[in-house]
């Protein structure tokens, strides 16, 4: 699994590629702590936290991946912040609306959609 981390002004962006299971998962979890660290530290100066976890390239994800994002979800909303997912596939959007998440998590199709979100 490899994550590129990007920036467009306030939100950050993971672009996420390859499969969130067991281990590679708990990276993820791993990389995705060390971003909020960091926008937590820009949010007590002013900034939000403002995370899109950008999907299209994950083409697995086990229960360990759900529990990440829901983890990363409540994390974020603790913190005053939000976290958009972008370009769910087919199978990942199938997990998440058996799962039930559907209601707490904004998707978006595209990119500009998700910015948007938290213009």
């Amino acid at each position: 699994m490899q994550v590129n981390v990007r920036n467009k002004g306030s939100i950050t962006i993971l672009d996420i590629e390859g499969k969130i299971i067991g281990p590679d998962a708990l990276a993820l979890k791993s990389i995705i702590d060390q971003q909020i660290q960091t926008l937590s530290s820009e949010a007590e100066h002013g900034e939000n936290l403002n995370l899109i976890l950008n999907m299209e390239r994950v083409q697995m994800m086990d229960s360990t991946g759900l529990g990440i994002l829901v983890a990363t979800y409540t994390t974020i909303r603790r913190n005053d912040g939000r976290v958009v997912l972008l370009n769910l596939g087919g199978n990942i959007r199938s997990l998440i609306v058996m799962a039930k998440l559907m209601t707490i998590f904004d998707c978006y199709n595209t990119e500009a959609e998700a910015i948007g979100h938290f213009l």
